[in-house]
């Protein structure tokens, strides 16, 4: 027995010391699943900055065809008059 009066007895030392490595083997198990948690958001970091970096090429490819549209209306008509152009022309000339 301890001078100070605190000494715990046999039996709710052992049982304390089991409860500390319970605990200890309970956190480190916390532990390892942690380090797999973040390792598993790792990845999907990684892939979700390759996902959105292809939604941003996407999305400049589609501003490309765009202005693709915007200028194949002029040049479409500008086609379609000078075909219907031909067309008279040649119409007038086989009514010579």
């Amino acid at each position: 027995m301890d001078d100070f009066g605190n000494e715990l007895p046999a039996t709710t030392a052992q049982h304390v010391n089991q409860r500390f490595s319970e605990g200890s083997q309970r956190m480190a198990g916390i532990e390892r699943e942690l380090a797999a948690e973040r390792r598993e958001l790792q990845e999907l970091k990684v892939q979700l900055a390759d996902l959105l970096d292809f939604f941003n090429a996407m999305r400049g490819a589609f501003r490309v065809l765009n202005w693709v549209g915007k200028v194949a209306k002029p040049v479409a008509a500008i086609i379609s008059v000078g075909a219907a152009t031909g067309a008279a022309y040649s119409a007038w000339r086989g009514m010579r």
